[in-house]
């Protein structure tokens, strides 16, 4: 007999609140308060729940430029076009947004329990590093399932009035009944061109330091124990970008384009990976798409699965 998965899709009411903020939010205090309402905060909500729709804006942010050089070495991007914002670099700016949404009194769930399982983003045209952005986070959707919650976030970034760039970050929340594990399969050989990508013990500071995302477990193995972990991981989004800034170098990210990544396994540093990918065309659109895989490259299971896609 198949065992279906019971989903339901907990709704949103009433008019939506908007909380205008005026600095990017400070992630070593948001932590702090994490770790300090997770005891009243559980990792499950009723069928039932009532929970308002909510929007946490950040207007008139100036990119930091320093910041971005940083960044982009960092994360392995070229220096071609300085005046241009790296495509995954804007989503650094929503880490504090994201904290400070999923530690606010209307956010209903325990914000320790919240694990990334996929991020894209859309950039419509070019940012360049001298443009004022308004920033917007927004909560579109809550998902209950039998072995957890997914919280999905959608991400905006104006300049003028008009939409740049846009994103959806998915989070999961695994249900408080244990269940057995699922066998770490060993996927079929990626076809397409692959590169060897290192990833250093100290790539989780590094990326902290350019981010602002200073996750204890991302920073030393004697921290990242005290999340079960048995070494510091690598942030999903130092891995997303540095998959990135290798398919810029091999094929160009175009001034119109998205990316879509599944965040599977963790990256137990220091690391050694495979980054294997392939381009094809649409058969409807006839633009190009790129599939992409980053797996460990001694045991071949996967960390992220995902796609480039041109846009018009």
């Amino acid at each position: 007999m198949e065992n279906h998965q019971h989903t339901l899709q907990i709704p949103l009411t009433g008019p939506e609140t908007i909380l205008e903020i005026k600095t990017r939010p400070s992630m070593g205090w948001i932590f702090l308060k994490a770790v300090l309402i997770s005891p009243f905060r559980r990792n499950t909500i009723e069928d039932h729940a009532i929970i308002k729709r909510n929007r946490i804006v950040l207007n008139q942010y100036i990119p930091d430029k320093a910041e971005i050089i940083k960044y982009r070495r960092v994360c392995g991007f070229s220096h071609d076009r300085p005046d241009i914002i790296p495509i995954s670099y804007l989503q650094t700016l929503f880490i504090g947004l994201l904290g400070k949404f999923i530690t606010a009194s209307f956010f209903p769930i325990n914000p320790l329990g919240l694990i990334q399982i996929f991020q894209s983003f859309e950039r419509l045209r070019p940012v360049k590093t001298h443009e004022v952005l308004d920033l917007a986070c927004t909560l579109d959707g809550i998902k209950k399932t039998n072995s957890g919650i997914e919280t999905h976030f959608t991400l905006e970034v104006m300049s003028k009035s008009q939409i740049v760039w846009q994103g959806v970050s998915i989070f999961f929340t695994r249900s408080p009944v244990k269940k057995k594990k699922p066998s770490k399969k060993k996927d079929e050989p990626f076809s397409g061109k692959k590169e060897t990508i290192v990833v250093p013990s100290g790539t989780g500071r590094r990326y902290a330091a350019v981010s602002g995302d200073y996750n204890p477990h991302h920073l030393y193995t004697v921290l990242a124990k005290l999340f079960g972990f048995k070494r510091a991981i690598a942030h999903g989004m130092w891995s997303l970008a540095r998959v990135v800034a290798s398919l810029d170098r091999a094929f160009g990210i175009p001034d119109a384009a998205a990316i879509e990544a599944a965040f599977k396994l963790p990256i137990f540093m220091p690391a050694t990976t495979l980054l294997g990918y392939d381009r094809q065309e649409d058969t409807q659109s006839g633009l190009p798409i790129v599939n992409f895989e980053l797996r460990d490259k001694q045991k071949g299971l996967p960390h992220i699965k995902g796609r480039l896609l041109y846009k018009n």
